[in-house]
Order: structure tokens, then sequence, then C-alpha cells
């Protein structure tokens, strides 16, 4: 951002300050807002993504993270009205980062890390189990590993869709990364196949998802959701 974050927070206090009940208070501070903003060429698109914040958590071992970790950042990204970019450097873990307005990036975070560590501990479970099953074939035991944690997900998923709030963020959040990181390449990653054979398999990730919860604010029905594990 060109201008000086002092100047844009500032602007935008006074801002706050024009929706005072007090006519006279209300006035004084758009006069006041407007004058800064002249005088210091501050744009009101400035303004907006001046709203903008981000928060990152690092997890996982892999540099190039398992399809799950990827899904499951969408799906709490989505949930808070979120974009999440995953900034990777050789010999380091991937750090998530969240960006969203107000304080929805550090709730996102938050939910995040608590339900990458509950899921990594469902696959953890599960794979105890798998190892007495399978024994000498390394391909079909991750493929039955990923089977389990895309029934995780499909079943946090769908709790996620039925309570997700709109995109009104996302041409803000957009632009505050277009004009910060510049062009994003989609890391994508792929899934795994499953037949009908891995019935028991979906069916144990869809249970290890039942008790996800997710919350609203009593006071606010707008607020942001709070995604956690029961």
């Amino acid at each position: 951002m060109k201008n000086n974050k002092k100047i844009i927070d500032k602007i935008c206090k006074c801002l706050r300050l024009s929706e005072s009940s007090n006519p006279n208070e209300a006035a004084l501070a758009l006069r006041q807002a407007t004058r800064l903003m002249d005088k210091y060429g501050v744009s009101n698109r400035e303004l907006i993504t001046a709203e903008v914040a981000e928060c990152s958590a690092q997890l996982g071992e892999h540099y190039t993270p398992p399809f799950w970790a990827l899904a499951l950042a969408n799906l709490v990204a989505e949930a808070f009205q979120c974009r999440n970019l995953i900034s990777r450097c050789y010999g380091r873990r991937p750090e998530f980062r969240f960006i969203g307005l107000d304080f929805k990036a550090e709730v996102a975070t938050y939910s995040y890390t608590v339900l990458h560590r509950h899921l990594l501990k469902a696959i953890d479970d599960f794979e105890v189990s798998l190892k007495a099953e399978v024994v000498g074939d390394d391909s079909e035991y991750h493929r039955r590993v990923d089977v389990f944690a895309q029934a995780w997900l499909f079943r946090a998923g769908r709790m996620v869709s039925s309570f997700s709030n709109d995109d009104s963020d996302k041409k803000v959040i957009d632009e505050y990364i277009s004009e910060k990181y510049g062009e994003t390449v989609e890391l994508a990653s792929e899934t795994a196949g499953a037949d009908s054979t891995d019935y028991n398999d979906i069916l144990h990730g869809m249970r290890a998802a039942n008790n996800i919860a997710l919350y609203r604010s009593v006071k606010r029905f707008s607020d942001p959701l709070f995604l956690q594990h029961k």
C-alpha cells in the first residue's frame, strides 16, 4: 500500500466517528476524513483493503501438503469468507496463510489448526487398524488412508457448506492479494479413487467427523462461524 498506514488508520477512525448518533460530531468527522483523503491521495479502494488481515499456521512435515490438508484449508477459508494461500520454501514446512477482513483470518487460522490436529489424529487411529489388514502393499495402504480422509472431509464439508456466509468479501480480498502477491498458482493434489469395497473405510471416515461442531454468535447471526471440534 503506497500510503502510510498511520494516515489510513486515522482516516478509518474518522469514518467510524462519522457514524455517530451526534449529527455535529458525525459531520465533523466526515469532513476530516475527506480532507485527509484529498491531502494524501488515499482512494476508497485503499481504505477497503486496509481492513484485510493475514494470519498463518505452519503444519505438516511435507514440502507438498497432502490433498486432505489442502482441502481442509479451502473448506475453512470458505466458511470464514477468507482466501487461503500456501507459502512453500525449500527445506521448510508449508505455511498456510489465511487472508480475510477484520478478525476472520485469525479465527480461520485457529479453526484450521484445531481441525488439522483432529483430522491427523483420526488418520493415525485409522492407520493402526489398517496396518493389520494391508501388509506389503504401500500403494493400497496409502489409497485407503486417502479414502478415509476424503470421507472425513465430505462429512465436515457438508456441515460447513450449510453454514457458510456469502462471498461479499471476495472482491476486496482478491484485490489485496493481487496488489501484495501478484499472480498466484493454484496448488492441487489428486484424490484417491474409491469403490464399493471401500464402504467400511468411508463409513469410518464419516463417523470420525461426527464430532465437528459449528457455532454462530448468539448476539449477531451475521458474525463469522466458529468452527471447532467437540
